[in-house]
């Protein structure tokens, strides 16, 4: 199975936050007198070791050596997270209930250094962990599963109203619509026409695309903490043992309903194909992996409602179905949200999410 260790903690925002994200991270780019500098206002200042982590598109982040330990450092990009303080406060909330997590303060007990070259945050080393990229088997995908339900019910006695909402209407599927609507009335791309069949699917999939958003904004769905961004690789595992030890890149972790990760979830863990693949023949829904996920996360699961259980499967249907929807109003718009590498990119995208819906509804039968 291919596999990339984590040996650090990985913190970076969901990787469909902005588009360019490589070059903001670049940008982000600290000289090292600078990171020495901001590594003693965190209270090391014996610093023997630093090196440039690059995995992550957001966040600059580094790896520093001590006579404490190893920690990571990392500079927030406030282009994408406009108001750091506050959403290192939800994490700091949430890691209080996640021990193998650790927020390391500032010598004068803030959770993180502002200075005039940006703002900066340092967490805990976590060694011999590992994630995976993909899932390749039913064993992963039910402890990909279960590592979802442990996430939840660790985080089940925060209040959600507590959380900043980090990213507004991220999943609101009225305000995605909206946009939506918007892009084909200014069809500033001149590609309306060429899309005409894709157009027709999303907007007579409306109604049933909308149940989740329109029950949670009713209210019909208790808010809970959510991540928001949980594919597989924000998981990660004890190399030694195979058992769960926490999801990271916690930017993202503000009030919703779970449905919103189980369906991530989903959509990342049960398609066998790329997100970008080019050859939709190739693009399709694993059946397998999508009972062994659930069974992983609904059995012994009696923290949800009997609403949130009906609709697990029609969570992945709902993401996917948002998804398809975020990108080809990008495209309609000429790309201007998603970094591209061609102009159809963004319409691969999204056809590639729209022939999972329809796997999804065939595959699924009653359960969607």
């Amino acid at each position: 199975m291919p596999e990339y260790v984590i040996s650090l903690l990985n913190i970076q925002a969901a990787d469909d936050l902005m588009a360019d994200t490589a070059i903001y991270a670049i940008m982000l780019s600290v000289q090292e007198n600078e990171i020495r500098k901001v590594a003693g206002r965190f209270g090391f200042h014996d610093v023997s070791g630093i090196s440039r982590i690059s995995a992550g598109h957001i966040n600059a982040t580094y790896r520093i050596d001590t006579a404490e330990g190893q920690f990571i450092l990392q500079r927030i990009n406030t282009s994408v997270f406009t108001e750091p303080e506050r959403m290192m406060e939800n994490i700091s909330i949430v890691t209080e209930k996640i021990p193998e997590l650790r927020i390391i303060k500032t010598e004068d007990g803030r959770l993180c250094d502002r200075e005039e070259y940006g703002v900066f945050r340092m967490y805990n080393f976590i060694p011999d962990s590992v994630s995976y990229e993909y899932i390749d088997s039913d064993q992963l995908a039910e402890r990909m599963g279960k590592a979802l339900r442990s996430f939840h019910t660790v985080l089940s006695g925060i209040d959600a109203s507590s959380l900043y909402e980090t990213l507004p209407h991220f999943h609101d599927m009225a305000f995605r619509f909206r946009q939506f609507d918007e892009a084909l009335d200014a069809d500033r791309a001149g590609r309306k026409d060429s899309v005409k069949e894709e157009i027709r699917f999303l907007t007579d999939g409306k109604e049933r695309a909308s149940i989740i958003s329109s029950l949670y904004a009713e209210g019909k769905l208790p808010g809970r903490v959510t991540h928001n961004d949980t594919k597989l690789s924000n998981v990660l595992f004890d190399r030694n043992t195979g058992e769960y030890i926490t999801f990271i890149d916690l930017d993202t972790v503000m009030p919703g309903t779970l449905l919103f990760d189980t369906g991530d979830m989903i959509r990342t863990g049960c398609s066998m194909a790329r997100e970008d693949e080019e050859n939709p023949e190739n693009v399709h829904f694993s059946l397998s992996y999508f009972n062994a996920m659930k069974h992983g996360y609904l059995d012994g699961n009696d923290m949800l409602t009997p609403l949130e259980s009906s609709l697990f499967a029609e969570s992945g249907r709902t993401i996917t179905f948002i998804m398809a929807l975020r990108f080809l109003t990008d495209y309609l718009n000429g790309d201007v949200y998603y970094q591209t590498c061609y102009s159809e990119h963004n319409l691969v995208r999204a056809r590639n999410q729209i022939k999972l819906v329809k796997e999804m509804d065939e595959v699924l039968g009653g359960q969607v």
